[in-house]
């Protein structure tokens, strides 16, 4: 059973070898975090997270060499598809006859950085509203420390992230009682949570007036917003793997 969890508003604010031995749960509502999950549920057989875009179209390239397979290269900067990639970072651009059985190298602004700097983790998820209930499911089961990491849009704190870190914490609340140990970032954001739920689509009104709404709603792609909003469409979560540095659906979920 979990015994604390504690809330990263940003990347920035931690140093790496604070996560050591945690479970960590990387999000970036808009939109890696639901990207990835989205991909996954598709049927790709895996996620390669990539800091930099010189270094995922090396990754892709030696991987075509070495399997003969189709490889995609997917991801954003500034919110839009990288130059001679296959994907952008638009979670409805992953369906299955798109992405089933291949390998997805993936590279954006924020979420994939803050995986990175999350290495150290005992156990990295990520996480989104999309697989919410599996990820509150996974981590009620697991044990110590609990760290929910909020991407962040470009170095500023976003709603979005922080409403995904309320979620997931008044949910573990809610099933664990009072003996799990919260700090001040987490008891904020869960208050942020349960102010916003009492309002009809309040999650989603919410996500569309935060950094990382606005900025989607301003490069037309409102339609992210909704879908990323969307609580419970996939059964299972995404998990790093450290050895082979890809991420895949977590067995046993």
């Amino acid at each position: 059973m979990p015994t604390e969890i504690r809330t990263c508003l940003l990347p920035l604010l931690s140093k790496p070898e604070d996560y050591s031995g945690s479970v960590a749960v990387i999000l970036d509502i808009l939109r890696a975090s639901s990207t990835i999950s989205f991909a996954l549920n598709s049927g790709a057989t895996s996620v390669i997270p990539c800091e930099e875009i010189e270094e995922a179209q090396q990754v892709a390239s030696e991987l075509r060499q070495a399997t003969g397979e189709e490889v995609l290269l997917g991801g954003e900067r500034m919110g839009v598809m990288i130059e001679g990639f296959d994907l952008d970072n638009s979670p409805a651009r992953y369906p299955a006859e798109t992405v089933a059985g291949k390998q997805i190298v993936f590279t954006t602004s924020n979420g994939t950085r803050a995986l990175k700097h999350a290495i150290q983790a005992r156990r990295i998820l990520i996480g989104s509203f999309l697989c919410l209930d599996a990820v509150v499911n996974e981590l009620k089961n697991s044990d110590g420390l609990i760290y929910l990491v909020c991407a962040g849009t470009d170095g500023s704190v976003t709603g979005e992230d922080c409403l995904c870190a309320g979620a997931i914490a008044a949910e573990l609340q809610d099933q664990i009682g009072q003996e799990l140990a919260m700090d001040d970032s987490t008891r904020i954001v869960v208050d942020h949570y349960r102010s916003q739920i009492q309002h009809e689509e309040g999650v989603l009104m919410a996500i569309r007036a935060s950094l990382g709404g606005r900025n989607l709603i301003r490069r037309g792609f409102e339609d992210d917003i909704r879908l990323c909003s969307e609580r419970g469409l996939i059964s299972a979560v995404p998990e790093y793997d450290h050895q082979s540095e890809t991420i895949t659906l977590a067995a046993g979920v």
